[in-house]
């Protein structure tokens, strides 16, 4: 039972890690949707986030787009300040880490600030900034994910050997 435990520990772990590599790379995604409907289509961007967080392939981020179109639809904020606002309500949604949070936060300060032109090179700058986390997020996958899988079936050998 405690070399089970200790295993299932080491995977929870080690699957929390592909889960933040998962969002991040649903994230990129979203972004180029998003700079497709703004800039190709001229869609205003709190019809762009409303239609990210209802048509299903945000993922785990369609609830945070969504709440940040009814922001700025209902409240009328200007999106920086819509978008800070439904990140720090549905923060505990995506499992990412302070860094990664960090980046999406200054992508939201510059969202809405611009015409629809400069808005593509903020977009595809967010995107840059996201992509070497999600590097980052892979890296770790690739390496903390496997010594935290080993590790917790190592504990959970180990404790069954203390307690014999």
């Amino acid at each position: 039972m405690v070399f089970a435990g200790c295993t299932a520990l080491g995977m929870k772990l080690s699957a929390r890690l592909a889960e933040r590599q998962r969002a991040l790379s649903k994230l990129m995604e979203i972004l180029l949707n998003l700079k497709n409907q703004i800039c190709s289509l001229g869609v205003p961007l709190y019809a762009a986030f409303e239609e990210i967080g209802t048509e299903g392939t945000g993922g785990l981020w369609s609830e945070i787009f969504l709440r940040c179109s009814q922001v700025m639809k209902e409240q009328r904020m200007d999106a920086g300040s819509a978008w800070k606002k439904a990140i720090s309500e549905n923060r505990g949604l995506l499992p990412l880490e302070s860094s990664d949070w960090d980046s999406i936060d200054d992508f939201g300060e510059l969202l809405g600030k611009s015409d629809r032109y400069n808005q593509e090179a903020v977009l595809d700058m967010a995107r840059e900034s996201i992509a070497v986390l999600e590097k980052k997020a892979e890296e770790a996958v690739r390496t903390k994910g496997k010594l935290y899988r080993n590790l917790g079936a190592l504990c959970g050998a180990a404790v069954v050997i203390l307690l014999i």
